[in-house]
């Protein structure tokens, strides 16, 4: 019985489905068509034109900005240019940092110096109160080699013969003791007498400067003797002075036309530091060897 129902339900439904649709395509079919004409004008009411008013110029004449509390003239209103003088604040005015000085043009590279050929490395005291039983520790630079002797001694394959040595205790206001020891030798190659202080290196008489450029990576001028005029590729220079206590040297550059004269101090960018001697030399044949190996524990001085 229920699926009797069902079926009717279904066939009303789509009569009125059929019926609604027949409907609309009635109406839609009897709906009249609207086109407008083309280039249809109003008969009434035609197009006329209009004329634009023209505009005025005018003139505006505005004030000069006054100066305000802080200083600054636009307080409102930025300038067209705003600049930053020499202490970093704004300004109103422009500002140009001043002129870096032209550069000196030249460094001091080395002061080269000859070490003596003969130096007092150390000593064994082994009797304090008999100075002629030190055995001294020499060394020589051209061999590369350590030379021993007693005052008295004479080592010809190094050239000398120790004549002397001498230490000296001076004791300062706080009791302290200051040790000076010094050792004399007769140089047979020159036939000078020459005085070594042990804890100080003796040099050769002469010095050599070595002064380079900064602009010319090529230049490179030797200087023995001060003062001593040079050239450079920044200009004329004179060397004043040779300071071999800090490896320094002091030099003018002249006066030019767009600059004056220039007084520096210069100091060595590449020191050669002194050349130590081998810690584990060879000792010189000459050289007597040490008659008891204890006598190394007592104080190098």
């Amino acid at each position: 019985m229920n699926k009797i129902y069902d079926k009717l339900l279904l066939l009303i439904a789509v009569l009125l489905l059929a019926g609604g649709a027949f409907l609309y395509l009635q109406k839609a079919g009897q709906a009249p068509t609207l086109s407008a004409p083309v280039n249809a004008e109003p008969a009434d009411n035609p197009y006329v034109p209009e004329t634009v008013p023209s505009t005025e110029i005018t003139e505006a004449n505005w004030p000069e900005v006054e100066v305000q509390s802080t200083g600054w003239r636009y307080d409102v209103f930025t300038p067209p240019k705003i600049f930053i003088d020499e202490f970093g604040r704004f300004s109103e005015v422009g500002w140009e940092p001043p002129v870096p000085p032209p550069p000196f043009g030249i460094y001091l590279e080395e002061i080269v110096r000859k070490p003596y050929r003969i130096q007092l490395e150390g000593y064994i005291e082994e009797d304090p109160e008999d100075p002629s039983k030190t055995l001294l520790l020499m060394y020589n630079e051209e061999a590369q080699r350590q030379v021993r002797a007693r005052p008295g001694d004479e080592r010809p394959g190094a050239e000398f013969k120790l004549l002397e040595f001498d230490i000296e205790r001076i004791r300062d206001a706080d009791n302290n003791i200051e040790v000076v020891a010094e050792a004399t030798i007769l140089d047979q190659r020159t036939g000078e007498e020459v005085v070594l202080v042990h804890g100080e290196r003796r040099y050769e008489s002469g010095v050599t400067v070595i002064i380079r450029s900064e602009l010319d990576g090529s230049y490179r001028k030797e200087l023995t003797d001060a003062p001593a005029e040079f050239e450079g590729p920044a200009g004329t220079y004179t060397l004043l002075e040779i300071n071999l206590e800090d490896s320094s040297v002091t030099v003018e550059k002249h006066a030019a036309e767009e600059r004056e004269a220039e007084i520096r101090m210069l100091s060595a960018r590449n020191a050669r530091p002194s050349a130590s001697p081998n810690p584990n030399p060879e000792p010189d044949p000459e050289s007597p060897a040490v008659e008891n190996e204890n006598v190394f524990d007592l104080m190098f001085n």
